[in-house]
């Protein structure tokens, strides 16, 4: 039988899991097995290099999403669009969802749903780009909209998916007790 030392076994678990281990000095914050780490202000994750860096037109579209996933998810919306911004290939459900979510945080519903639709018509079994775009829909009033994407969403995913659940507890606070 094959015996391995303790810190081997750790990386072994740790690869399966998909967990990244950094090696070496870095500036990078990696937390937990995503595949981003946070950067410090003004600079971006650069995955050919390895680390953070702050020259944004080496990075590929799919470093620009990722890194602007990563601001999303730390509610850091100004510069998640600055990002979005730089990405070359634009057309992907993907970015369209993406851009939707930063304009909608950034307080202009209106124009998050031409980037949603944008997306659905990319990808019309989107659940997710549903699900903001009937937040949307809530944020200007159109609650008859919004339900209309919840059982959009009920149809693609079911009932007990994240995008349903999350609409449909924004629907129940926007209509009140």
């Amino acid at each position: 039988m094959l015996k391995l030392a303790p810190n081997c076994v750790l990386t072994v678990v740790l690869l399966v899991l998909g967990i990244a281990v950094a090696a070496g000095p870095s500036n990078a914050v990696i937390i937990e097995a995503d595949p981003v780490p946070t950067c410090p202000p003004g600079q971006v994750f650069d995955s050919g290099a390895g680390q953070c860096a702050t020259d944004r037109t080496r990075l590929t579209d799919a470093d620009l999403m990722a890194n602007a996933k990563r601001r999303i998810d730390e509610e850091r919306f100004e510069e998640a669009r600055a990002l979005l911004d730089a990405v070359r290939q634009k057309n992907s459900a993907r970015y369209f969802n993406y851009r939707g979510f930063v304009t909608r945080k950034l307080g202009d519903p209106e124009g998050a749903l031409i980037h949603y639709r944008r997306a659905l018509i990319l990808d019309p079994y989107y659940a997710e780009a549903r699900e903001y775009l009937g937040e949307a829909f809530l944020m200007l009033g159109r609650i008859e909209e919004a339900e209309a994407e919840l059982a959009e969403i009920g149809r693609i995913c079911g009932v007990e998916c994240e995008p349903y659940l999350d609409l449909s507890e924004a629907l129940a606070e926007a209509k009140g007790p």
